[in-house]
């Protein structure tokens, strides 16, 4: 890994942090659904001019040879976000932050099983010690935790969807027959994204909570500022997806919860458990592990592809 696929891996997990952080902002006075529809519109716009500013517009039509992965990969990004909620309104929060956690699972065994990757013991070890601290950071009451059926399912479908979703990305941008950028997926994703949202909202809701904005103002610039870093967390994500492996890139999302508590405890004026603490360490070591062990592989692959 190079210290600029590091930095902006570091970049990602703090933008990531901060949209989560604000998103729930928009959603404890909101519907996720109007969230989801409106965040997704604003993206699509703010996405767009990245592509006509960098040139890149007439890409977005280069798309023939790929395009059912495109639309799979618009469902995915919808199902992994719908799934989440419905398990929400049949399960626990802390249910939802334990059992969302298993992507990172679901792409290691995706990654060995399907593309063959090998993992040593102490790329296992590492992904478990990173699991445990953010479990730890994110506070569970582990006494607390107990299978709720049909929601559980839900999270654990969500984690899936959301593994699926890497690769299925990955191999667009890696498809021999035709270059599609980066951009050119997330716009895509985000639009179809978009319009299954809006198909979801006329369907079940049809109504915007005006009282909302009149109550708090605050709000328009909290769904502006996600709309924003939807766009940014496209870019970064699929830059990353790109240049390192799925299960690198998902793993090394487990930070996120770590920048969401500095920016809780800076900002918000939430407070750190020294449970919290401990599992922020363990998971900034273990990272660096990762980052460690993977920079030692590369360094011993092309020593060995010199000797030969």
């Amino acid at each position: 890994m190079s210290s600029k696929s590091i930095c902006s891996l570091l970049i990602l997990n703090f933008v990531w942090s901060s949209f989560y952080v604000v998103n729930r902002f928009s959603l404890l006075e909101l519907s996720p659904i109007f969230v989801g529809v409106t965040v997704r519109f604003l993206a699509l716009i703010f996405l767009l001019i990245f592509i006509f500013s960098k040139g890149y517009q007439k890409n977005l039509l280069e798309i023939r040879r790929v395009f059912p992965k495109l639309i799979l990969i618009g469902i995915l990004g919808f199902s992994l976000d719908f799934t989440a909620f419905f398990g929400l309104q049949l399960s626990t929060a802390s249910n939802a932050a334990i059992l969302l956690k298993a992507d990172v699972l679901f792409t290691n065994f995706i990654s060995i099983f399907v593309l063959k990757q090998r993992f040593s013991k102490l790329d296992w070890l590492l992904t478990l010690f990173i699991l445990l601290g953010t479990l730890l950071v994110i506070n569970i009451d582990f006494t607390e935790f107990k299978l709720n059926g049909i929601g559980d399912f839900l999270f654990i479908l969500s984690a899936l969807f959301v593994a699926l979703n890497g690769f299925i990305i990955k191999s667009v941008q890696n498809d021999p027959r035709v270059k599609v950028r980066d951009s050119t997926v997330a716009f895509y994703n985000n639009l179809i994204t978009f319009f299954i949202f809006m198909f979801v909202f006329f369907l079940f809701e049809r109504k915007i909570d005006q009282k909302a904005f009149t109550d708090h103002p605050l709000l328009i610039v909290s769904l502006i500022y996600t709309g924003l870093m939807q766009t940014v967390i496209y870019i970064l994500y699929y830059y990353n997806l790109r240049i390192l492996p799925v299960w690198i890139v998902r793993i090394t999302l487990l930070l996120m919860p770590v920048f969401a508590s500095f920016i809780g405890f800076f900002l918000l004026g939430e407070t750190l458990s020294g449970l919290q603490i401990i599992g922020m360490i363990i998971v900034l070591l273990s990272t660096m592990g990762i980052i460690l062990v993977q920079k030692n592989k590369k360094i011993c692959l092309n020593h060995r592809l010199d000797k030969s």
